[in-house]
């Protein structure tokens, strides 16, 4: 929610920039807007499917170990339900139980594997931070060396670089706390 609301207040404050822009000319010679096309940066940046390649492989590693478990806990139901009629009730109890216990161990495998703060996501986090960061210094670089007041995501429409002096956040919240 908040991040939509985020977005919406830079995708309006980004288009009343821009409608200042067309109608003052001197402003608008000053201008110079850029945009990346994050989906093809990250399919032609080397490093990124290096890092991609890497994730996906741990990613395997780890489904494989997930495909295991549930063949396990099948085994044991197919078991159970093929030698029902000749297992006694403690039998029965027995494999209910190891069945349970396989399904708890492999809840618990998911949520600390894939779960939204599980290993998958730090490992994700920690592949990328250092490119994010290498993609965003070359592209303040490219901005500064290319005069550009703004740069942003084509697909995202999220500012990826804007020139300091178009920062309007102290005015904006001098408004707000009135």
């Amino acid at each position: 929610m908040r991040k939509t609301v985020t977005r919406a207040i830079v995708v309006i404050l980004l288009g009343g920039m821009a409608w200042s822009a067309l109608i003052s000319t001197s402003l608008a010679q000053q201008l110079k807007i850029g945009y990346v096309d994050v989906p093809r940066l990250k399919q032609e940046y080397k490093e990124f499917q290096q890092a991609e390649a890497r994730f996906e492989k741990q990613m395997a590693v780890w489904q494989a170990k997930a495909d295991s478990m549930q063949q396990q806990m099948q085994e044991l139901a197919d078991k159970l339900e093929k030698q029902n009629l000749m297992l006694t009730e403690q039998a029965k109890n027995d494999i209910r139980q190891e069945l349970l216990a396989r399904q708890n161990e492999y809840q618990l495998f998911l949520n600390e594997v894939m779960g939204p703060e599980g290993e998958a996501a730090s490992r994700e986090y920690e592949l990328s931070k250092p490119l994010i960061e290498t993609i965003n210094t070359v592209i303040k670089l490219i901005a500064l060396k290319g005069n550009y007041t703004f740069i942003l995501d084509s697909t995202a429409g999220t500012v990826l670089y804007a020139d300091e002096k178009y920062d309007i956040t102290d005015k904006v919240i001098a408004e707000l706390n009135k």
